[in-house]
């Protein structure tokens, strides 16, 4: 629905759908994916919810972040996440 039903990319075939139980279903199926068809770190933002560094490691999956709250400010820390994303 996203990309609209007349889209291009499902003609194609190139868009799928999975339904999952809650967020962290949702989580472990994304995780299971990337391990087998896309091996690798993938980078999550700090902080990021709790259970998510331990889904992923479930998977097999290294865990990298990147800089994003500033305490400081309470918001962005936009010039940090900028560097950490370069970086990676």
């Amino acid at each position: 629905m996203i990309f609209g039903f007349d889209s291009p990319l499902v003609g194609d075939e190139r868009v799928v759908t999975i339904q999952t139980l809650s967020g962290t279903g949702a989580l472990r199926v994304i995780g299971e994916t990337l391990a087998a068809f896309r091996p690798g770190p993938i980078y999550l933002s700090n902080p990021t919810w709790g259970n998510h560094d331990s889904v992923f490691a479930a998977c097999g999956i290294q865990v990298r972040k990147y800089r994003y709250y500033d305490a400081k400010t309470r918001g962005l820390d936009i010039k940090g996440m900028i560097e950490d994303l370069e970086a990676a």
